[in-house]
């Protein structure tokens, strides 16, 4: 007699589910920040590179949550703990800017990144996230 073997597969939990799509909306403002960054302006050097380190560290997010790698899960989070301190000193450098509309709108959405991956990486050491995530 053969033994069928139950396989127990979890679900994608909520907070991974929403973390990909707010990852995914971050993703698209800064590629599009990024192309008027180079089409329309010289931009500073500082910003450039804190906006594509933003931008590779989310994609690369993106392919660990969804294709749960768990080796590069501890990388993941110290990568995402640099581009935090790099976005808040692009916060300091925008706040010349602070009192145009555009300046108040790119603070406020740096803010926003800034509180955005520090709560990310308080939910990739969860408990909930390690259980699903297997690590």
């Amino acid at each position: 007699m053969s033994e069928e073997q139950t396989v127990n597969k979890v679900g994608m939990p909520k907070g991974v589910k929403t973390v990909l799509v707010i990852n995914l909306i971050i993703i698209v403002v800064v590629g599009w920040t990024l192309f008027n960054m180079y089409t329309e302006t010289g931009a500073e050097i500082l910003i450039a590179f804190a906006s594509w380190s933003l931008f590779g560290t989310l994609l690369f997010g993106q392919l660990v949550l969804l294709a749960k790698m768990s080796k590069a899960w501890g990388m993941l989070r110290a990568l995402i703990w640099v581009v935090a301190l790099l976005q808040a000193l692009t916060t300091m450098v925008l706040t010349k800017d602070f009192l145009s509309l555009w300046g108040a709108l790119a603070v406020i959405g740096s803010l926003f990144v800034v509180v955005y991956l520090i709560g990310l990486r308080g939910y990739l050491n969860s408990d909930n996230f390690k259980s699903w995530f297997g690590s």
